[in-house]
């Protein structure tokens, strides 16, 4: 396979990536920094002629070693060992079991969009300041003057709505009403 077919591919999954790593790690930065080092590592074995026959999962293997690599570092540092192996076990069966095409992927997030323009301004500035803004409960509450409890009760329904509204939407378009 070819450099440029790797890179293609590269930018094709990169949100499946970006998702798989984040899941991972829970920390935005760090999963656009490794994330980057996946990226790298897969131009690398382009250039030495190595090209996969599957991409997914051998890429999701790549991010996966990034991933060890960084909590074996943590973990050096710390003199104790972080349980990471199982833990990514959990997620690699996540990610098989839910495996979108590219065009699945997009249609899942024009889905999303629209049913986030169905929510409430208010509903919306939350999810918005807590996904986009990342921010945590306590600076959602303050920002909203609600309580840090009353948000997650909040987020909590938003994201059950949201998840109800995809599904209906793609069941129409799958009857063909959509």
């Amino acid at each position: 396979m070819q450099s440029s077919d790797l890179a293609r591919q590269f930018v094709q999954h990169r949100d499946m990536l970006y998702g798989y790593v984040f899941a991972l790690t829970r920390d935005h930065d760090l999963a656009e920094d490794l994330l980057q080092d996946v990226g790298v590592s897969i131009l690398t074995e382009a250039t030495r002629g190595r090209g996969p026959d599957h991409f997914i999962p051998w890429a999701r293997g790549l991010a996966r070693h990034r991933v060890a690599d960084h909590y074996r570092r943590l973990a050096s540092r710390r003199q104790h060992e972080i349980p990471f192996e199982e833990f990514a076990d959990t997620v690699d069966l996540a990610f098989a079991e839910d495996a979108r095409t590219p065009e699945e992927h997009h249609q899942h997030l024009k889905l999303l969009r629209e049913c986030l323009d169905e929510l409430t301004a208010r509903v919306r500035t939350m999810i918005d300041l807590r996904y986009h803004g990342r921010q945590s409960l306590d600076q959602i509450a303050a920002a909203l003057s609600w309580t840090p409890a009353s948000i997650k009760v909040a987020l909590s329904r938003a994201r059950r709505t949201l998840a109800d509204c995809v599904g209906r939407k793609r069941r129409l378009e799958e009857e063909g009403l959509g």
